[in-house]
């Protein structure tokens, strides 16, 4: 690599492949979860937030919570108009990778877009540290934010506002650009003055000097080249005219080349420097755009919460929310989306619970596609989670931090293993088997399906023993009848089916809990326009037992339906309770508020007057010099006394407070600058702090320092 290239360093190390196998831990693929991803790049407002989007990955437990948590208050925010200002936010990793790859200085569009980022990481951080009180989460992103003051200080010395080194950038620079402007002015008069020339002007095609190439020049008719003595640069498209460089400018113009090419030289040797200053802050520059995309993953899900009426759900367990996941008015985001570009007219919100009362719920029913829907609608929901995103439910709802997802959802082949439908389902499900557990959640579409009914009925059985010994919370769909009895002969197994229109042979899509469902094939038969001696035939044929046991059946299936009809009346009334009670809280903690404002100002107020009551005492003791001896000890004792009632009078409760919390790493407000500072050292004992202003470290006195921003 030359010495005009860029040295070292390669980047971040690409997460595609780590981020694909933890995707597929989570079971992403039959979850379309790509494709829900790709429906919510419309809510990122930055390129930063948009890769941040599209390379988002199942998060660890902590890292889940704090996301989950910056998203709840984000949408907070966003209800009520607060979302931090994005503008001006890029990402720097295309132009960081740009100059590792191809070894030279970042161009004049990359320093713009750089210069761009470090702005908004100076604004960004000063919004978060704003609203730390309120949003304790968001604020965490602040703490330990790389600072580029220094580094946006060389680029706002070394370029302008459109990334063009500016003439002040080296002495040298600066001096090449005035010889050069020097050079090009007389080179200018010289072709005017040969242009006014009459017998110079009868043979030009364009009176106007001309650049061809680099070089001065002028339109010289082909016909009268030989009448304009010099050298010909270059002929129009239609050979009518040359471009002539008269013999008396040529030494002007090798001179203005010369300048150029050192000037280039010398833009180039600038760029290069400030581009390895960049390089060398590499690693900060990563971690603060890190710190951005959670910020903007956080504004991209609140988004989409307020749009879609959803929220963040609690995790199960924790704080109060209930055990097992348990979703209220869910509806999948894919439906959603299909309903937003007008190809869908409503979409049915569905109820899942799981895991409190029992483990495996068996979904029974018509072929209809109410079953898979109930079980993606469930795996999106737990890997939103775990990506802290929101997902479009009601309040109420609680989802656990899953440690993955099994899924085992659809038909296709492995054609490349020549494997069958019901092997490629085998297939699926013994993986799932090894990893099954009390935090893997397994869901199983049309389990036992693909091959003889009796057999397939052994076989999902002993399944599904398998997974509730293990603990794992199960859903599986089916269409073999015998697995409806399964539930009845285990405690911790439910029955639910998906409401269908016998009338319309349609879905409902409401998914019934402890209600197992029929196959309606003699019923979608008969309204299918069968002939109806072909339907009797065909009922005839059940065996006695069947019916009795369809008969048992649909009278269990009445008495649940009726029992979660109260079940669901009961949980919507103690919604509401919930709901007023969130309410009150909230008007609480919103007087709590004002109260907390309304003190503030007033306390900003008295510092503001003590610290002008200061200003005045310090002028005074500025004369006491000259007031006559006899008096001035009586004079100096009443101002003292005066100066010591007002370092009380700044002493409430919250000031002591806050100078007691000060300390090293803390940010403080230094009214006469009228800026936010670092604190680098606390002498309680003189009551001073040292801090940071710009690159200036400074003492001053506790009485110089507030928590609050002067207006």
């Amino acid at each position: 690599m030359s010495s005009r290239q860029v040295g070292g360093g390669r980047g971040p190390a690409q997460p595609s492949a780590k981020r694909t196998e933890r995707l597929e831990a989570f079971a992403a693929r039959a979850l379309d979860f790509e494709e829900v991803l790709a429906s919510l790049e419309r809510f990122a407002q930055t390129s930063l937030g948009l890769r941040a989007l599209r390379t988002i990955t199942p998060q660890a437990d902590d890292a889940a919570r704090w996301a989950l948590r910056r998203c709840e208050e984000m949408t907070m925010l966003a209800r009520h108009g607060g979302t931090p200002p994005m503008s001006g936010v890029t990402d720097p990793l295309p132009a960081i990778q740009h100059a590792h790859q191809h070894g030279r200085a970042l161009e004049d569009e990359s320093i713009v877009a750089l210069r761009g980022f470090f702005e908004a990481v100076e604004r960004l951080s000063k919004w978060l540290f704003e609203h730390e009180g309120q949003c304790p989460a968001l604020g965490q992103l602040a703490t330990g934010m790389p600072d580029f003051e220094p580094l946006l200080a060389r680029i706002e010395l070394t370029v302008d506002d459109r990334g063009r080194v500016k003439d002040s950038a080296s002495p040298l620079l600066a001096r090449l650009r005035k010889e050069g402007n020097e050079v090009a002015d007389k080179i200018d008069k010289a072709l005017r003055a040969i242009i006014a020339r009459p017998e110079v002007k009868v043979v030009l095609s364009d009176t106007s000097p001309q650049r061809r190439g680099g070089r001065p020049a002028l339109a010289v008719k082909a016909k009268s080249q030989g009448r304009v003595p010099g050298i010909v640069h270059d002929r129009s498209q239609t050979g009518e005219t040359v471009f002539v460089e008269p013999r008396e400018v040529v030494a002007l113009g090798n001179r203005h080349g010369e300048i150029e090419a050192d000037e280039r030289r010398e833009v180039e040797r600038i760029l290069l420097e400030l581009t390895r200053a960049i390089l060398r802050e590499e690693e900060p520059i990563f971690e603060a755009a890190e710190r951005l995309g959670k910020l903007e993953l956080a504004a991209i899900g609140a988004r989409y919460a307020v749009e879609c009426n959803g929220r963040v759900t609690p995790i199960s367990g924790e704080k109060g929310a209930p055990k097992g996941l348990l979703l209220r008015g869910a509806r999948h985001p894919l439906l959603l989306e299909q309903k937003r570009l007008g190809r869908l007219a409503e979409v049915q919100p569905i109820d899942v619970r799981l895991g409190a009362d029992f483990d495996l719920m068996i979904i029974t029913g018509p072929n209809t596609g109410g079953k898979t829907l109930a079980l993606k609608t469930a795996g999106l929901a737990g890997l939103f989670a775990r990506c802290g995103l929101p997902f479009p439910c009601s309040d109420g709802s609680a989802v656990p931090l899953y440690e993955g997802i099994v899924a085992d959802i659809g038909d296709e082949q492995e054609i490349s293993q020549n494997l069958s439908t019901f092997s490629s389902h085998l297939v699926r499900i013994q993986a799932g088997l090894e990893r099954a557990g009390p935090r893997v959640l397994c869901l199983l579409d049309e389990l036992g399906g693909g091959t003889d009914p009796d057999e397939g009925a052994a076989l999902s059985e002993a399944i599904l023993e398998t997974l509730m010994e293990k603990g794992a919370p199960t859903i599986a769909s089916t269409h073999i009848g015998k697995l409806k009895e399964f539930a009845f002969r285990h405690p911790r197994a439910e029955n639910a089916c998906v409401e269908f229109d016998a009338k319309s042979l349609s879905p409902r899509y409401r998914l019934l809990v402890g209600t197992p469902g029929e196959s309606g094939a003699l019923v979608i038969a008969r309204r299918l326009g069968l002939p109806g001696k072909l339907i009797d035939r065909a009922h005839q044929r059940l065996v006695k037992r069947d019916v009795e046991v369809q008969k048992l059946m649909a009278d269990m299936r009445n008495a649940r339906t009726q029992a979660e009809r109260v079940r669901s009346e009961a949980e919507s009334r103690l919604e509401d309770v919930e709901r007023a009670t969130r309410e009150i809280q909230q008007k609480k903690v919103e007087i709590e508020r004002k109260g907390e404002m309304l003190e503030a100002e007033a306390q900003r107020s008295i510092e503001e007057r003590v610290r002008e009551a200061r200003r005045r005492i310090e002028g005074i003791q500025q004369l006491l010099a000259q007031v006559p001896a006899n008096l001035r000890k009586s004079l100096e004792d009443a101002v003292g006394d005066l100066d010591a009632e007002l370092s009380g009078a700044a002493l409430s409760d919250r000031r002591t407070q806050f100078l007691d919390s000060i300390a090293k790493g803390s940010f403080v407000y230094l009214p006469r600058y009228r800026q936010r500072v670092p604190v680098q050292k606390v002498d309680r004992a003189k009551r001073e702090l040292k801090v940071m202003l710009g690159n200036m470290s400074m003492t001053v006195s506790f009485d110089e320092v507030t928590a609050y921003e002067s207006r």
